[in-house]
């Protein structure tokens, strides 16, 4: 079985500073591309740039699903506190592009629990506070929201400081269930819950063998995040040669009409 489908090599459309989950796009393109999943939530969405991934991934496949990102956009201990122009930016871009399948719930990840059924929710992404303490009461506390073919995918399972837990629940879920870590971009655990989703850890097991399946994803995101540093430096070059040649100008102009 091919383990190459053509989300994970869709080059996505919009990429915004932090980058730390960049490296794990080519993985969440494949799994939509893959899963097909009817109702996606993401808890913690910052700038958007897993979650315009998944949009993305949905938008060229026709998945048909229903996307929530589920976030106060006002920062918390880890991600820092950030500006109003950050959830702006993400609604105005999601009203462009994907604002008929995709709704931003700016409320608490509680608050947006009732809106939604119990076995409804077929991908969920938690990406809020991460500390111990509070994944596993997000885990916990949207378990019954999980549809029999559920997966649920963990960001930063890999980071061991500052607080971080996520990686002391890893532990004990990744026994409980199916599962798939990367250790990449602060590390991505892949916890099929449901029943039904155990034919898809099987399907990715069966791509070869999990360095291998790891190496493949993490040089694709390595390539995701490298290309977006790069540009991000050429901007800034342009934009320096700008100023300067602005500066000479203004220098020149200045000189000829005291002369």
């Amino acid at each position: 079985m091919t383990m190459i489908n053509k989300s994970m090599l869709s080059r996505p459309q919009k990429l915004t500073f932090p980058y730390g989950w960049c490296g794990h796009i080519p993985f969440v393109s494949w799994l939509v591309e893959t899963m097909r999943p009817a109702t996606i939530v993401e808890l913690g969405t910052h700038s958007g740039n897993s979650y315009f991934a998944i949009c993305q991934a949905v938008l060229e496949n026709g998945t048909g699903s229903k996307c929530y990102a589920v976030d106060t956009w006002q920062g918390d201990e880890h991600a820092g506190s950030y500006s109003e122009n950050v959830f702006n930016e993400v609604n105005a871009w999601n009203r462009q592009y994907f604002a008929a399948f995709s709704n931003l719930l700016r409320m608490t990840f509680d608050q947006a629990n009732q809106y939604f059924s119990e076995s409804s929710v077929n991908l969920l992404h938690i990406d809020g506070l991460h500390t111990y303490e509070a994944v596993k009461h997000d885990f916990e506390s949207w378990q019954p929201k999980l549809a029999d073919d559920a997966i649920v995918i963990f960001h930063d399972t890999n980071v061991h400081e500052r607080d971080f837990g996520v990686w002391q629940l890893w532990d004990e879920l990744k026994d409980k269930y199916p599962s798939f870590e990367f250790l990449h971009s602060h590390g991505l655990g892949v916890l099929f819950v449901g029943e039904k989703s155990h034919s898809l850890f099987d399907r990715l097991n069966s791509l070869g063998e999990p360095a291998l399946i790891r190496s493949t994803f993490s040089r694709l995101g390595e390539l995701i995040t490298l290309r977006e540093e790069a540009h991000n430096q050429i901007q800034h070059i342009q934009n320096e040669s700008y100023n300067h040649i602005s500066m000479l100008e203004a220098c020149l102009l200045y000189t000829s009409r005291c002369v």
